[in-house]
């Protein structure tokens, strides 16, 4: 028997996937873990946005299969929103809409960059004065990062960067500070989202193939290696294997006599936490100019204490009622509340004052994002072999202690359920 653990998109398409006798134990009362969303007033909020970067047909092929509905395809527009510009993304390759003084320090800093030996674990910062120069680090790169990851960007490594910063060519960037740059840049330049029920309609999807072998609200609180069984809902079952996607500190956290190499190792997983606040709004008029067409925008300065809003309604029309529309909007300052955030949502202009909030979902994840330091690829070589020896295999975008997206995810559970 195969003991899965977490029933989100990476657990549910091992269930899929399987050849083999398995059961999946999920903690919470539904499936989904963070690839959920919620409902509330005829509003759907995910928990943050959760959009599809699919590039294998198949993977797309599987999920309208599954939840027969074509997926919307859609061309991305995202910006950042700079000195009360709106830029179109990526900030690096649309030197255009700056002024003058910011054109000459980005083209200057370009130009100055040193000829230095650029590799995977360099630190963050130093990656992007190497690559970008002091000018775009300054401007962008680094108060965002600084937002995104509430870390130190001389730890923080670049390894994190493919593919999620785009690196257009010198040429390109110099050229952008003169004309605008209409190339499309980014993994994600074309990306996929459900038609209706939002990132819930994949998972219910997956679910409902697999439904009699989860249980839900039953949660592994413990795993014993020597005698191969898990504590889970207050009852043991034994495992051939177990296949992990929760977070891979809390599956070391919950396994019984670590040798202390291993168990050492666990202070060294560090994470983001994030808080995500959805708003569903009603129009008195129309949406905020600012918002009209944009998926997400990116926000590097201090004065905003959000790193991101996203327009679900944009996305999907079926998000929000007619007339309304709905934000999702994320940071990872934890001292700031709904009204503080509805504040610099209204001074940045993308609520109109007049505007009538309807709901508002927060939602807090621990887990958001996996700190990439130099620490990181050392540790989960030694984790992965030990829990590799003893049947354990620990996938997912935070089973594997990894950046990710859901595509990435459907395949390694792929792959898993192929390979044992």
């Amino acid at each position: 028997m195969n003991i899965v653990i977490g029933a989100g998109i990476t657990g549910l398409s091992f269930g899929y996937f399987s050849k083999k006798p398995f059961i999946v134990f999920e903690k919470e009362p539904a499936a989904g873990g963070l690839c959920r969303s919620v409902k509330s007033c005829g509003f759907t909020f995910d928990y943050s946005g959760h959009f599809l970067h699919i590039k294998n047909k198949k993977i797309k092929s599987l999920i309208e299969k599954l939840t027969g509905k074509k997926l919307l395809e859609i061309n991305r527009n995202s910006a950042i929103l700079f000195k009360d510009k709106i830029i179109p993304f990526p900030f690096q390759a649309n030197l255009y809409y700056l002024n003058d003084k910011e054109k000459k320090e980005c083209i200057k800093g370009i130009k100055e960059r040193t000829d230095v030996e650029i590799y995977e674990d360099m630190p963050f910062i130093d990656w992007a004065n190497a690559v970008f120069g002091k000018g775009i680090t300054k401007f962008f790169m680094q108060p965002y990062n600084e937002k995104l990851w509430n870390y130190d960007l001389k730890k923080l490594t670049a390894a994190w960067t493919a593919p999620f910063v785009p690196k257009p060519a010198v040429e390109e960037i110099e050229k952008s500070a003169n004309e605008k740059n209409d190339k499309n840049y980014g993994y994600n330049s074309i990306f996929y989202y459900p038609q209706n029920g939002g990132c819930q309609s994949i998972i219910n999807a997956f679910y409902k193939k697999i439904k009699n072998n989860v249980c839900l609200n039953t949660e592994i609180t413990k795993i014993d290696l020597k005698n191969k069984k898990v504590l889970a809902g207050g009852k043991y079952y034994f495992y051939d294997n177990i296949i992990s996607t929760q977070p891979l500190r809390e599956l070391l956290l919950r396994t019984e006599n670590l040798p202390k190499e291993i168990s050492s190792l666990i202070k060294y997983l560090n994470y983001t936490s994030t808080r995500c606040i959805n708003i569903g709004i009603k129009c008195k008029k129309q949406i905020p100019e600012k918002l009209k067409n944009i998926h997400w925008l990116y926000f590097p300065e201090k004065e905003y204490p959000f790193y991101r809003a996203g327009v679900y309604s944009n996305i999907s029309a079926k998000a929000a009622p007619k007339n309304y529309y709905s934000l999702y909007v994320e940071t990872t300052d934890f001292n700031k509340n709904v009204r503080d955030i509805i504040s610099a949502l209204k001074q940045a202009e993308l609520i109109n004052k007049d505007d009538e909030i309807i709901t508002v979902n927060v939602i807090d994840m621990e887990y958001s994002y996996v700190i990439f330091d130099k620490e990181r690829k050392r540790i989960l070589e030694k984790i992965n072999k030990f829990l590799n020896s003893n049947n354990i295999y620990s996938i997912g975008r935070y089973g594997g202690w990894e950046y990710s997206f859901i595509e990435k995810n459907i395949l390694d559970a792929e792959n898993l359920a192929e390979k044992i």
